[in-house]
């Protein structure tokens, strides 16, 4: 073999094998599924929680119901709010927050496949799916029907639960919702991460950009969200360009010192009364 084979060689090695590994191992880099441990289970028994169990293409889902704990004397709660966790997190660990917020809201507390008591892997349509499979669910459960339950519906997100809660929200027309440390698109954060061009490797195209403008193009839209300004994992000013690009639908609340996991341990009671502005149809 000629030296300039093998100068080619070593070339096409250095490149292809970090474009071979993030197209193999990219899902381990943006997901991070738990499974439950004890101690959830008594907190959902303490919260009167339910399990609300469905399939998807990806096998058996588990969400998980949280009625009002002052629940309406007849009918559907006030509020069901769709809440969707970070990629670190699961469904239930929402249960630290609930109880500080509106007695008179409920909550859907949705896991991705793979997380907790979920089978399958992540994907955005897959999370897409199991997201509108949950509320089919929940109707089912309360014996209402998606139709009847829609006007009460709000989402709630952090980190890669915003994209879900966009995406839910996109999908079933729901137009109040609270995002916390949003990002604007997989891609961007692919920038940060790796730079160009390994960026545009990304296979997990989540769009909150795209998404956010569907939902705030509807009438009667209203979302806040919340952002640190320490963000050590999604630059604030990502939250801030949502914004920024829907000012007559969304608020912007700059956290300062926040970081990225720590809004809802300092900030949860300033968190539960956006979300209520929002469901009243407070102006953005």
């Amino acid at each position: 073999m000629s030296l300039w084979n093998r100068v080619l060689r070593i070339v096409a090695i250095i490149v292809l094998t970090p474009v071979i590994f993030l197209l193999s191992c990219q899902s381990r880099l943006i997901y991070f599924p738990n499974p439950y441990r004890a101690e959830y289970e008594t907190a959902l028994r303490k919260a009167k929680g339910e399990r609300i169990r469905y399939t998807t293409s990806q096998g058996a889902q588990t969400a998980f119901y949280i009625p009002p704990h002052s629940p309406p004397s007849s009918g559907l709660p006030q509020t069901i709010w769709l809440c969707f966790a970070g990629n670190g997190s699961l469904a239930l660990d929402w249960l630290r927050h609930t109880p500080g917020w509106d007695v008179h809201h409920a909550y859907l507390l949705i896991d991705y496949p793979s997380y907790g008591e979920c089978e399958g892997e992540p994907t955005p349509d897959r999370i897409r799916e199991s997201g509108k499979a949950a509320v089919a669910a929940l109707a089912a459960h309360l014996q209402t029907t998606p139709a009847d339950m829609h006007p009460r519906l709000a989402v709630l997100g952090h980190s890669l639960g915003s994209a879900a809660a966009l995406m839910a929200a996109d999908d079933l027309d729901v137009r109040r919702g609270v995002l916390l440390s949003p990002f604007t698109t997989m891609t961007d954060m692919g920038r940060i991460v790796l730079g160009w061009p390994l960026c545009h490797l990304n296979r997990h195209r989540f769009d909150n950009q795209k998404a956010l403008g569907h939902v705030a193009a509807r009438p009667g839209a209203r979302f806040v969200i919340f952002h640190g300004g320490d963000d050590e994992v999604i630059p604030v000013r990502m939250g801030r360009e949502l914004s920024q690009a829907h000012p007559q639908v969304v608020t912007f609340h700059e956290i300062p010192g926040g970081h990225h996991n720590d809004l809802l341990e300092t900030d949860a009671p300033l968190i539960g009364r956006a979300m209520e502005g929002v469901v009243a149809g407070a102006q953005p």
